[in-house]
């Protein structure tokens, strides 16, 4: 009588797994995904964050290009900025000549004067200096309101440019928002002007520090006191930036005033611009080329 034996199993190699085997009648589980691929650990050593997107690691404002950017976009709209240029230089010389009428008509510089028998010697303190200081405060705060207001349209004309849009004179006379910019403008002539009376210093900080307002209130729509404060923090936030170029843009609008005054048509427009340039940069808003 003869037993059937079945074949002996194939042996596994030592230290290898049998896979498990799916029961009778049932088909086997796909493989599980291969893992993804390694990139390596970050630049710069284990843990440390990423490098920031295409863009951000780059410096978002530089004196150069805000001057040449300035220069560039006078030149493609030179006849209208210069026609806008003219009413303000107009407007402005002005209301200079107004202020200096009204410090002659209130004050008096102190003097001396012999008497009736020109044996002594006479003086007298003029106005004083504390009056002196308050008219004249008033008077450029008078100035500066003036200076902004018209000024306006030039900032309008200015931020439409760096959209992409041609200079227009039209700008200077348009009426909305107007009541903002008015607002504004005296605000910021009452800080300035009580700056100048604290003796003067004051009020040239006060200048830089509200000098992005009108931007604010005609780029952003902000109130005149949400405006002030917004352009508080801009600066303060680019404090090196924002002073380089106050500096510089002051230096640069200056300089027209050295061939009489006519070449502050030019200098004065195209700080201007690199103004409205330096405020896009500075609020992380794209600028046209």
């Amino acid at each position: 009588m003869s037993t059937n034996v079945p074949p002996p199993e194939d042996p596994q190699p030592e230290g290898e797994a049998v896979p498990p085997q799916p029961p009778v009648g049932e088909e086997a589980a796909p493989p599980p995904p291969p893992p993804p691929p390694s990139y390596g650990a970050p630049a710069g050593g284990y843990g440390e964050a990423p490098p920031p997107p295409p863009g951000l690691a780059t410096k978002k404002w530089d004196l150069g290009a805000a001057l040449s950017y300035g220069w560039a976009k006078f030149q493609d709209n030179l006849g209208q900025i210069l026609l806008a240029a003219l009413v303000l230089f107009v407007v402005y010389a002005a209301a200079v000549a107004i202020a200096f009428g009204f410090i002659a008509l209130l004050t008096s510089s102190p003097s001396c004067e012999l008497n009736d028998s020109a044996t002594n010697l006479v003086c007298d303190d003029g106005s004083g200096f504390l009056w002196r200081m308050i008219v004249s405060g008033l008077a450029f705060g008078f100035v500066f309101v003036v200076a902004q207001i018209v000024g306006a349209g030039i900032i309008r004309g200015a931020l439409g440019i760096t959209e992409g849009r041609r200079f227009q004179v039209s700008e200077l006379f348009k009426t909305e928002g107007i009541g903002a910019v008015v607002l504004a403008s005296l605000l910021v002539g009452v800080l300035t002007g009580v700056g100048y009376i604290l003796c003067y210093l004051p009020g040239i900080v006060v200048a830089f520090l509200t000098s992005y307002t009108l931007f604010f209130v005609i780029d952003k729509g902000l109130s005149p006191v949400e405006a002030v404060k917004a352009s508080f923090e801009l600066i303060k936030d680019n404090l090196g930036d924002t002073l380089i170029w106050y500096i510089v843009g002051g230096l640069v609008a200056a300089a027209g005033a050295i061939a009489c005054g006519v070449g502050l048509l030019v200098t004065v427009p195209l700080v201007i611009i690199g103004t409205a340039y330096t405020f896009k940069k500075l609020t992380d808003q794209p600028v046209a080329p």
